[in-house]
């Protein structure tokens, strides 16, 4: 997997996903997107509630821990 970050248009690419680190990331968004951040409060900002549950097996789990180092990685430089 690579993560490029275009620091002249703030653009992110991602590129060389398996289908498991695909798999993690269209279960946590999608999981995010359903049950989490449904009331707005007052002051604009969206709280994903105490309602975000997610269930992955071993295998998603390694992957979205190197999704994690990889976004880390980004961040960092």
């Amino acid at each position: 997997m690579k993560l490029k970050f275009n620091k002249a248009n703030k653009t992110c690419t991602i590129s060389g996903l398996t289908p498991t680190e695909v798999d993690v990331l269209l279960a946590v968004a999608d999981t995010a997107n359903r049950r989490c951040f449904r009331i707005q409060e007052d002051s604009g900002e969206w709280y994903s509630n105490d309602d975000f549950i997610l269930s992955l097996t071993n295998e998603q789990r390694g992957a979205l821990a190197k999704i994690g180092e990889e976004i880390q990685q980004i961040y960092n430089s």
